[in-house]
């Protein structure tokens, strides 16, 4: 890496002179000196797969995805493993994902991070927090899938498709809940009212989290949404709540109180809660709607439902 930082400064001093957006300046160098500040120190291509090594003793992945210098941040190849399901992923600890990947004897190619792959933190039990670049563009499903250390997740205040919200994953337009991380230590949560829709795995495996409220601007929880969330016991779901995804309450065994503000009872995949919470569980409807809830699809098989 003897001309990494040469290059970058002489970077800097041509996008300074160009004529650029000051926006769009402060952009680039708030990227580049991201990745500075994760100092790679060497890096390997081998069959579109570079391996790059950083000085706080991470080894990331990343998969070449066309012929413009864009690449995808992937699941890693430690042991010669040819799937994401081959064994768990060595990654650990605390990941900053750089905006920039180069490589070469001098340093000559230049890569750009734009995406994290479908599966890259698939298993990652020791990853505690990830950093996010604002050169991401887009994260794949089931990217941080069995995270179940994972506290935090920070994206750069100038990423355009992606923020945080004291360390849980949205949308840029706040529409959107990805992740909530699986060690977040809050024991009661309430989706905000710009939230529409809860991503597939968004709450799963979360260890602390007792009492949940859904606000009234969310129309779907995805599948899986908050599968294992083995502390969840009272849920209250807004009134515009249509769809609830497979298994989206699976394992939440301690689940006792569910209040459903929706006069039309969500639509519900076959498998949304197990038969044990459907034993157990009390479900607040809102008065007159018994018969309702009663005839739909898995509302009607719980034991104890009454109006509120």
């Amino acid at each position: 890496m003897k001309r990494y930082f040469s290059i970058i400064a002489l970077s800097l001093i041509v996008l300074s002179g160009c004529k650029t957006s000051k926006n769009a300046t402060d952009n680039i160098q708030n990227e580049v000196w991201q990745t500075i500040l994760v100092k790679q120190l060497d890096a390997k291509v081998d069959n579109d797969i570079i391996t790059a090594k950083y000085d706080n003793g991470t080894t990331l992945y990343y998969r070449i995805l066309d012929n413009f210098g864009n690449v995808a941040f992937t699941w890693d190849r430690t042991g010669g493993r040819k799937s994401s399901d081959e064994g768990y992923s060595a990654y650990k600890g605390d990941i900053d994902i750089p905006s920039f990947v180069v490589s070469g004897a001098h340093d000559e190619f230049t890569f750009r991070v734009v995406e994290i792959d479908e599966n890259a933190f698939k298993g990652c039990t020791n990853v505690t927090s990830v950093n996010i670049p604002y050169s991401i563009n887009r994260i794949l499903n089931n990217a941080f899938s069995g995270c179940s250390s994972l506290t935090r997740i920070s994206v750069n205040k100038n990423n355009p498709v992606y923020m945080d919200v004291d360390g849980i994953l949205f949308s840029k337009d706040n529409k959107m809940l990805i992740k909530y991380p699986a060690k977040r230590n809050i024991v009661e949560y309430i989706i905000n009212e710009e939230v529409s829709f809860i991503c597939p795995e968004a709450f799963q495996d979360c260890a602390y989290l007792r009492k949940l409220t859904v606000g009234n601007f969310v129309t779907a929880i995805s599948d899986y949404a908050f599968k294992n969330c083995t502390a969840l016991e009272e849920v209250t779901l807004g009134g515009n709540v249509r769809i609830i995804g497979v298994e989206s309450f699976f394992g939440c065994n301690k689940l006792t109180t569910i209040n459903s503000r929706g006069i039309f009872p969500p639509h519900n995949c076959p498998t949304v809660f197990e038969d044990a919470t459907k034993q157990n569980c009390k479900v607040y409807v809102p008065k007159g709607q018994l018969f309702n809830y009663k005839r739909r699809l898995e509302w009607g098989e719980f034991r104890n439902m009454v109006e509120f």
